[in-house]
């Protein structure tokens, strides 16, 4: 059967499509260390059953499972979105500038093809990414071929055992003509995969650059400002005109229910709510609903400072200190500091192996992680960092996390050189 060039993307591999499948249909006994998926945790799952037998006992689940919502979300979910975003950044936000999207994955997916690819005669625009690695998903989203254009970090070791990436201001002096490449800047904060969390001073650098150049900085939330709040550190949620920002109810605990939010400029909105219309005709309700009692509570700001913050940041912990203990002196790693999310990024000089060969060697001694190559886009090819990372998640029990590490340290000091 002969198909289209976007057809033929999904005839191969992807690096989103391996994690998914590895997730979903994980061999025997494998200690699970690899996906995004948010821990199941006690507090957090009372709070979705008690919101849910409310929606049940309201009499209300026949809106909410017998009839499309508009496009644009549910009106009372958006006026309560934008309160929020407002009180939380300063900045006064309306109704219009908020789109309800089935995860934000699915959202990322329209703003990236609207900001890149042809734009009319001859001109073609891609995506600039300040800082790497970043997210796996946006790798395949795009509907043109090379449609990125990246910048590697500035790579600071911090001790024997520990670095941090930092954007390298200079790149965008350096590097010739990326304003007029770029269709926007894209950023996630925390950063999947490194935990990263650039800083407020960076991030005001990045919307400076994006409004010089006319063009919009997106930033991916879905683990950080102002929920599920999973940043260790002190900074802060900001917006500013210019920037267009996702957010998510996956990581709050709630994955299955696929709801995103868009916060942005209203022309982009008004497009977001078009092409849901055209692609899902609406946004799933069942998210929407339980996100409204939440929000209108109150009770999710406590939710993410006192049960959903301490205990990532309590996994993040052990899972560091684990590596520490465990780990054979002749692993030449280094652990990127964990300053939020789900995940620790590894580095691990000197080894025989790419992290690419040796996935399937850990899959087979029952450790599934995720290799650090899928999470480098438009990055040059050469670079060898690439291939010596991986990332780890610390979501899973305190068990698992131990032994899956041990498994890893058992692999990494046989291929160290």
């Amino acid at each position: 059967m002969r198909y289209s060039l976007f057809g033929n993307k999904f005839s191969r591999q992807t690096g989103i499509g391996q994690l998914m499948d590895d997730l979903g249909n994980p061999p025997p006994g494998s200690c699970l260390l690899g996906g995004g998926n948010p821990a199941l945790i006690p507090e957090v799952n009372e709070v979705w059953r008690e919101i849910v037998s409310k929606l049940l006992e309201s009499g209300s689940m026949g809106r909410i499972l017998g009839s499309y919502e508009s496009p644009s979300g549910v009106l009372e979910l958006r006026e309560t979105i934008a309160s929020i975003l407002s009180e939380e950044s300063g900045t006064a936000i309306d109704k219009d500038q908020i789109a309800i999207t089935n995860g934000s994955q699915n959202a990322f997916y329209f703003l990236l093809n609207f900001f890149s690819g042809n734009f009319g005669n001859g001109n073609r625009k891609k995506i600039l990414f300040p800082i790497l690695p970043e997210y796996i998903g946006y790798t395949d989203q795009t509907l043109e071929e090379d449609s990125f254009l990246s910048f590697s970090p500035v790579i600071r070791e911090i001790g024997d055992r520990y670095y941090k990436y930092f954007i390298d201001a200079e790149k965008f002096d350096s590097v010739s003509k990326w304003a007029e490449q770029a269709g926007c800047i894209c950023v996630s904060r925390p950063t999947n995969p490194t935990g990263n969390v650039i800083t407020d001073q960076e991030l005001e650098f990045l919307i400076t650059k994006a409004n010089n150049a006319g063009i919009p900085l997106l930033v991916d939330n879905a683990y950080g400002f102002p929920f599920p709040n999973v940043v260790f550190g002190k900074n802060s949620f900001v917006h500013k005109p210019g920037m267009i920002q996702g957010f998510s109810l996956s990581k709050l605990g709630l994955p299955g229910v696929r709801t995103g939010f868009v916060l942005g400029d209203p022309e982009t909105i008004s497009m977001l709510q078009r092409a849901n219309s055209v692609i899902n005709l609406t946004s799933a309700s069942p998210g929407q609903f339980i996100a409204l009692d939440l929000f209108r509570s109150g009770k999710w700001k406590d939710l993410c400072e006192k049960v959903i913050l301490p205990f990532y940041q309590k996994k993040s912990l052990f899972a560091q200190e684990t590596i520490l203990n465990r780990w054979s002196s002749k692993i030449d790693y280094r652990i990127h500091q964990s300053e939020g999310a789900f995940f620790l990024w590894i580095w691990v000089k000197n080894l025989s192996l790419p992290f690419n060969d040796l996935y399937p060697i850990l899959k087979e001694a029952g450790v599934i992680i995720v290799p650090g190559k899928t999470f480098f886009p438009g990055a040059d090819p050469s670079w060898k960092h690439r291939e010596e990372c991986f990332r780890l998640s610390f979501v899973r029990d305190d068990k698992e996390i131990e032994e899956g590490i041990i498994r890893i340290g058992r692999v990494l000091e046989k291929f160290s050189k």
